[in-house]
């Protein structure tokens, strides 16, 4: 989710009809931040990230601990790794007992 002050979204839209390529609020002394994205899952820390390299000042509100939501940390992508790590392990016991290598200790 993506929330910017009305200031900021009445120069965007003015800003858009001038440069539609590149446009962006910024932020005052009463406001802070230009970009308020709430969630850090998989989209929106991205979202951070990429408005941050646009140059506005960014804060991304997360409930839990990290950033990136449970794909990231905790399901597919940690998964996908413990399963080619033990490939990889299963591979070279494999490979080295061939050799006659004894990889069991």
């Amino acid at each position: 989710m993506l929330a910017l002050r009305s200031s900021s979204r009445s120069l965007i839209r003015a800003t858009n009809r001038l440069n539609p390529v590149f446009a962006r609020g910024l932020a005052t002394a009463q406001d802070p931040y230009d970009v308020v994205v709430i969630g850090g899952g998989p989209g929106g820390y991205v979202a951070a990230i990429k408005a941050a390299q646009l140059g506005l000042k960014t804060v991304c509100i997360e409930k839990r601990g990290s950033l990136g939501g449970t794909c990231l940390n905790v399901g597919c992508i940690p998964s996908k790794a413990m399963l080619n790590n033990s490939h990889i392990y299963h591979q070279t016991l494999h490979d080295v007992k061939a050799r006659g290598i004894d990889g069991h200790g």
